[in-house]
């Protein structure tokens, strides 16, 4: 079965010599199509230089990534292009610019690339977040989770293989939180979307079908149908925890 994410033996080491840090060693990962993922593990575990990774935003020094049955190309140039069409990455920081309005954010990446825009597929694409009425709102006229809600549909529009959330509710208010992870919810449901979420909230990783968890660079476990009382007494254990003998891989849930 293609996978919409197999990670083998991704490694990553900073600096050389005596004060090298390594950040991932020999990790692997294998995601079904559809599946929602939430990644979490203590500071300095490795969650943010593996979503960098596998979303081609950083080389790893060893490993290889395959996102839709395609090799993550090397070559930086290439490595562009295949971001724009087959991945989407909402950050924390949103990344909206300022001067265009939600409809046109949600439309750059396929401006970008010279491709065809289709008629309504922005407005479409911000119904689906709740915010079909704010086309021509600016990011300034927004609340904090409304932008994040735009910047999520943006990470949508060329119906990427995986979509990388890094953070996605960390600066946001509980009722934004529930509503931008509702949405998230909602795409693997709806869409048959995949998501790969980091995140330090077990509420948050409780939206997901399954919690892996990063430890020291290395995948330390994982967990099904994660509840947030579970994955809080699990990330207070995660020292105890037996590291993956096998790949592991995601189903949605009841699948």
């Amino acid at each position: 079965m293609e996978h919409a994410l197999d990670v083998s033996g991704l490694s990553m080491t900073y600096g050389s010599g005596p004060g090298a840090v390594e950040a991932l060693s020999e990790v692997g990962l294998r995601l079904a199509r559809g599946s929602f993922t939430a990644l979490m593990g203590p500071s300095g575990s490795g969650k943010s230089t593996f979503l960098n990774c596998v979303a081609g935003l950083e080389r790893p020094r060893a490993g290889t990534i395959t996102i839709g049955g395609r090799p993550l190309p090397t070559d930086e140039a290439e490595a562009t292009v295949f971001r724009r069409e087959r991945i989407g990455i909402v950050f924390q920081g949103l990344n909206l610019l300022p001067y265009l309005t939600a409809g046109q954010n949600v439309e750059l990446p396929l401006r970008l690339a010279g491709g065809r825009v289709p008629r309504d597929l922005a407005r479409d694409l911000l119904e689906e977040v709740g915010l079909g009425d704010r086309l021509h709102s600016l990011p300034s006229e927004l609340s904090g989770g409304q932008r994040q809600r735009v910047a999520i549909a943006r990470g949508l529009v060329t119906r990427p293989d995986v979509l990388f959330a890094d953070e996605p509710t960390g600066a946001l208010d509980s009722r934004s939180a529930r509503n931008v992870l509702g949405i998230l919810r909602g795409s693997a449901d709806r869409l048959g979307q995949t998501i790969v979420m980091v995140t330090h909230d077990p509420v948050a990783a409780a939206y997901a079908d399954q919690v892996v968890f990063l430890a020291d660079g290395r995948i330390a476990g994982q967990m099904s149908n994660p509840t947030p009382e579970a994955v809080a007494a699990q990330m207070t254990h995660l020292d105890q925890l037996v590291p993956a003998s096998a790949v592991p891989t995601t189903t949605k849930a009841g699948a």
